[in-house]
């Protein structure tokens, strides 16, 4: 018997976080890779399924569980140096995320140079972290190099600097300086980028940074999709209920949700489940008591997947305050429910509402951003109809958003360059 030859081409892809069990970037690492491998034979070089740099305890399950899926994964195994700085990263400072990921991406150029050796790949791809500041050096391999999706290049709006705390306000300038000098300055960021045969970016406002500072032309393509589309909706009943979720802190801004809610004259039409838990969560408990709206709020806490999705199927309406943030799986989760989406007008939300389903909040002071957001609320409590059109519209948006499309603009990138 002879064994079957495959005629696809041969992809090496790095991709730092992968699991099939997890989301972030872990979930972007396994999309891609699982659903591009496909049409491709992929390899693709990690250093993470879990906690750590180096733990790979959910790739090696996964593999035991499903050996053959068709994709070669070799595991970049973190040399003390850098096992050194990752223990910093955890134990000390995140500051010293980017040295140990700086010199792991080294150790990712020599396995990859190994691996060229025996394999004719077509190209290379930089797949994540997404982080336009750790680009990695694949680009310097003898191979067309793709970068991508890239993002993180956008700075926190100067109005969100006076509701942060003294921590989140220092990190949060050293991120906007350090942001700046990357596009400005970076010699690896620029050598990237125009080295690369393909550069594709996660928001419009990542597109339009790197064409203004590093004059290279960029694809938008999110690094989240939809992934399962419903095919109806719930009709609003009389009391409309809003879904937020995520981590319970300054960045996700359910304050400023609180705030905008403070402004509403007492009605009983709404209830807010808050799924999440964080650093913040008490103090806005106990707010909430004394606002008196804890009666008309139900803390979900911390709640598996499963569980989210299915207060979501029943919620009407998601709202989404925060301050920063790229394409968030909860957003996308909220157009795979049928939910149209109440969030500021920025970063990966500029891109995936409209105003057939949803609203965007101008950001230019903090009082107009509350002030809009009760207004959007009340909206929403006082227009049923409206609300569910809105329902509809986000059905026929789920297929403008669907992983099929983004997995044929990353296809037809990788047609593009292999044939140049």
């Amino acid at each position: 018997m002879t064994s079957q030859i495959s005629h696809k081409k041969k992809i090496l892809i790095a991709a730092y976080a992968i699991s099939p069990y997890s989301g972030s970037e872990f979930g972007v690492g396994w999309n891609f890779v699982s659903k591009l491998s496909e049409f491709y034979d992929i390899t693709v070089m990690y250093g993470t399924s879990g906690v750590c740099m180096g733990n790979r305890d959910a790739m090696l399950a996964y593999l035991q569980s499903q050996p053959a899926d068709g994709v070669k994964y070799v595991y970049v195994e973190p040399n003390a140096l850098v096992r050194l700085f990752d223990w910093m990263n955890r134990s000390v400072t995140p500051l010293f995320f980017s040295f140990s990921y700086m010199l792991w991406q080294r150790q990712v150029l020599a396995t990859a140079k190994k691996l060229k050796k025996n394999e004719d790949y077509s190209l290379v791809h930089q797949l994540n972290t997404i982080g336009f500041r750790h680009p990695g050096f694949l680009w310097k391999l003898d191979l067309p190099y793709v970068w991508g999706p890239v993002g993180g290049s956008s700075d926190l709006n100067d109005i969100f600097f006076p509701i942060l705390s003294k921590g989140n306000y220092l990190r949060n300038k050293l991120r906007n300086w350090t942001n700046r000098y990357f596009l400005r300055h970076s010699a690896r960021v620029r050598n990237a980028a125009i080295t690369a045969k393909a550069v594709f970016c996660a928001t419009s406002a990542d597109r339009d940074n790197f064409r203004r500072f590093l004059n290279v032309d960029c694809q938008v393509i999110r690094e989240n999709s939809v992934l399962n589309m419903k095919d109806a909706i719930k009709p609003t009943g009389a009391q409309v209920q809003f879904v937020w979720a995520g981590s319970v802190d300054e960045r996700k801004a359910l304050n400023l949700l609180f705030s905008a809610l403070e402004q509403l004259p007492s009605r009983s039409d709404w209830c807010l489940h808050v799924i999440g838990d964080g650093p913040i969560k008490s103090m806005l408990q106990a707010r909430a008591v004394v606002s008196e709206l804890d009666k008309q709020i139900l803390w979900h806490g911390q709640v598996q997947r499963e569980e989210v999705l299915r207060i979501m199927r029943e919620a009407d309406v998601h709202i989404m305050p925060s301050i920063m943030d790229s394409n968030p799986t909860v957003l996308l989760e909220a157009f795979e429910m049928g939910l149209p989406s109440i969030a500021l007008d920025q970063f990966g939300a500029h891109d995936l509402i409209t105003a057939e389903t949803g609203f965007k909040v101008s950001v230019n002071t903090l009082e107009e951003i509350v002030e809009q957001l009760a207004q959007h609320i009340t909206f929403c409590l006082d227009n049923h109809a409206t609300v569910d059109l809105m329902k509809t519209n986000v059905l026929l948006r789920q297929k403008e958003l669907h992983w099929d499309i983004s997995l044929r603009q990353v296809r037809d990138l990788y047609e593009k360059v292999s044939h140049e």
